[in-house]
């Protein structure tokens, strides 16, 4: 038997995979409380219980959006031999347009693209790309430790170039 707890978990993440649908669909600016409660298969009203507005929902999904990519892309790490392939994979995860990626990337593309008439996702956006960035010079560091990346690369300059890269 499922805990009460367990079975609101699942619940909130059933939520939050249907905005992330819906904004993969109808972009960040077409996410609607009434659109979400439908694809979820749940009432406007149980929506509203989680969720009070649009904007803590639209925030919660990029949140659920983004642990959700980190899991997925740390799984994948964790295989890999050395640092360099790490940091290999982690932009190649970055900029992939396959599963499990490419959900995450289409949401993170909506929602990037709303930051012009949506200022309250901006320090969200910032946050994540930061979090990115020094994720990324994390992995440098590890192959710098390892031998596997040149100890003469500055983590952060060679990070913020191939974050420059990857975002074209």
């Amino acid at each position: 038997m499922s805990s009460p707890s367990s079975i609101v978990g699942d619940r909130v993440e059933d939520i939050l995979q249907a905005a992330c649908r819906v904004v993969v669909r109808d972009g960040a600016h077409g996410l609607r409380m009434a659109g979400v409660a439908e694809e979820a298969g749940v009432s406007k009203a149980l929506l509203h219980y989680y969720f009070s507005t649009r904007q803590e929902l639209l925030h919660a999904a990029f949140a659920f959006s983004s642990r959700m990519w980190e899991a997925a892309v740390l799984a994948q790490l964790a295989g890999a031999p050395n640092g360099a392939k790490r940091v290999e994979l982690y932009l190649l995860a970055s900029v992939a347009s396959t599963e499990p990626y490419d959900e995450h990337r289409a949401l993170y593309n909506e929602v990037w693209s709303s930051l012009r008439i949506d200022s309250e996702l901006r320090p969200l956006v910032r946050d994540a790309y930061r979090a990115w960035v020094d994720k990324l010079v994390a992995l440098i560091g590890e192959g710098q430790a390892d031998g596997s990346i040149p100890k003469g690369a500055a983590p952060r300059a060679t990070a913020q170039r191939l974050a420059a890269v990857a975002d074209g």
